[in-house]
């Protein structure tokens, strides 16, 4: 069972709730990422609500999913807003959300660049998955992408990170993770069936 942080002031279960969703929702769609190109980090930074880091040719993401309850989200100058209503007037800034995305980027910079010398750039990524019209906002500190657009945002980027400094980055990540079995996986590709199996004799 997955470790929970204790936050001083609990949330309330419905955003519990949904939250795994996102989550769930995300980690379905990791499975579209090349297993030998792409690996995929869970818990190495639960501080910040960084459910995943993704390291791949691309660079290395911050991933942070939510699916916020409300009519829907909007980016504007690199801020996300949340709308709760239909009227416009009523969207409130998601200012913590941006926070934290940020911040566990910055961390995580750190480790790798006191770990291994490189100084690669972290890019925080907030999933959503909710009414987003915009699908891809990004800015020059963060990119806010609609779940379904994340497997070809990602692998759709300039090239960042050779194999051996993958390589290196992934191991350094791997020494900060916590001592749990799945701290650090490559996603897993769904197996098709070959025909019907023999039964044994």
């Amino acid at each position: 069972m997955r470790a929970r942080l204790h936050l001083r002031r609990s949330r309330p279960a419905s955003k519990d709730v949904v939250d795994e969703e996102a989550v769930r929702r995300t980690d379905a769609l990791l499975h579209k990422l090349p297993e030998r190109e792409w690996t995929v980090l869970s818990d190495v930074d639960r501080r910040h609500g960084v459910e995943r880091v993704l390291v791949g040719p691309g660079g290395v993401f911050v991933i942070a999913s939510h699916k916020p309850a409300g009519a829907g989200a909007r980016v504007r100058d690199g801020v996300l807003w949340m709308r709760h209503t239909r009227d416009a007037r009523a969207d409130r800034p998601g200012v913590a959300i941006n926070r934290q995305a940020l911040e566990a980027a910055r961390t995580l910079h750190r480790e790798i660049r006191t770990r291994t010398g490189r100084g690669p750039a972290v890019h925080p990524v907030v999933v959503l998955w909710c009414e987003f019209p915009q699908r891809v906002a990004e800015s020059s500190r963060i990119a806010f992408v609609h779940g379904r657009d994340l497997p070809a945002w990602v692998t759709h980027r300039a090239v960042e990170l050779d194999e051996p400094g993958r390589g290196e980055i992934v191991r350094a990540l791997r020494a900060i993770a916590p001592a749990e079995p799945a701290a650090v996986r490559h996603v897993p590709r769904p197996r098709l069936p070959h025909g019907p199996r023999r039964r044994a004799a």
